[in-house]
């Protein structure tokens, strides 16, 4: 959940083949609202990619629910996402919500979400109820919230948040440049990963992992608010070696150069829904290590799309490290093009295609009033 993410805004494409239904476009109803609050996190890169692939279908973008609108699509797990739902069925229109949260993604978060986890998933999937079509963006997470806590009875469907691969794609020229803004010498070796400061992010073991690799520079871009850090992630920042940098919150274009510009990706997250910044890595060609959760291991097995160390504890870090540096030395195979190709698949153009087969299939259709709706009515 609320995963860092400096995808920026695609520019408008040309409209899609696939046809506006009943040859007039649909009007998207994708609130701004509190929306707006997760805007750097990857609910708001998802929404960012929901509204770029609206568009290249020829549809409208509609902002503000006093407006007419055909469909809504609802992605944050925030109060006025439930006043929306309640809205849109007032007005007989049709609701996708996005379940980009689970409760176990929620949880090794910030302090006290151990304990609010429970509390969490009630929440959500209270707001997922609320859907006539739920979409959650892998197969892993459609498998957790079609649990019978959920209690979801609407039709679940699959679809990747995306990647713009027009944007994020190999650039060797960037290495140079990485080390340059780093202000470290052109032989270097860098490691970068992205996310939030959080144990769930790993964030913990990768700080370790630089420790046991001091001839190589870690770098984290990303950060979390210092007031919900937790004490133990405080701690680590703070006990770094000084091989691991933090620079913090980048825009697009800089973290585009830091995935094409280093020699690794080391992503040891324990849990996920998808991923953007995974696909955005393996769009640009970067070599990737990732922690073997279930998703990846599932979705992208060890040795296909990237390499994997599973597990957890006190020598999960020694082992990553053992792996990185095969990895670094090339004693791995080079799953770089492969990475590439699998990112192409989500690129935001397919996902398009498959958001307007999930509005057939929930019956959306262009509205044949357009009234303006105002405050007053």
């Amino acid at each position: 959940m609320f995963m860092r993410s400096r995808a920026r805004r695609r520019p408008a494409p040309a409209p899609l083949a696939a046809a506006p239904v009943d040859g007039r476009p649909l009007r998207v109803l994708l609130p701004t609202g509190l929306a707006a609050l997760a805007k750097e996190s990857g609910i708001g890169a998802a929404i960012r990619h929901q509204e770029s692939a609206v568009r290249s279908l020829g549809h409208e973008v509609v902002t503000n629910p006093l407006r007419p609108f055909d469909v809504v699509h609802l992605n944050t797990p925030f109060p006025d996402t439930l006043l929306l739902a309640r809205w849109a069925r007032l007005r007989r229109r049709p609701a996708l919500v996005w379940a980009h949260s689970t409760e176990d993604d929620f949880r090794d978060s910030f302090p006290g979400s151990n304990r609010l986890a429970p509390m969490f998933r009630r929440w959500i999937a209270h707001l997922y109820r609320r859907g006539d079509t739920v979409v959650t963006p892998s197969q892993y997470s459609k498998d957790l919230i079609s649990a019978p806590k959920y209690g979801l009875r609407a039709p679940i469907r699959v679809l990747s948040n995306g990647v713009d691969t027009t944007f994020f794609r190999p650039d060797p020229s960037a290495r140079e440049r990485l080390r340059d803004s780093l202000g470290l010498a052109p032989e270097a070796q860098v490691v970068i990963s992205v996310g939030m400061q959080l144990r769930r992010k790993g964030i913990l073991d990768w700080v370790e992992v630089a420790r046991r690799m001091p001839e190589v520079t870690f770098v984290w871009y990303g950060r979390t608010d210092p007031r919900l850090l937790t004490a133990e992630v405080e701690k680590a920042l703070a006990d770094a070696p000084a091989n691991a940098l933090f620079p913090g919150y980048v825009q697009a274009e800089q973290l585009r150069e830091a995935y094409c510009g280093a020699d690794a990706f080391c992503f040891l997250t324990k849990e996920e829904t998808e991923g953007i910044v995974l696909w955005e890595a393996l769009a640009c060609g970067i070599p990737a290590l990732v922690r073997g959760i279930p998703l990846y291991r599932d979705a992208m097995p060890d040795g296909v799309l990237t390499h994997q160390v599973t597990g957890d504890g006190p020598g999960f870090a020694g082992e990553v490290a053992q792996r990185l540096e095969a990895l670094l030395t090339g004693e791995l195979e080079d799953l770089t093009a492969a990475g590439r190709r699998a990112a192409e698949g989500v690129d935001l153009d397919e996902v398009a295609q498959q958001l307007q087969e999930i509005y057939r299939l929930a019956g959306v259709l262009p509205a044949r009033s357009s009234q303006i709706v105002t405050a007053g009515a």
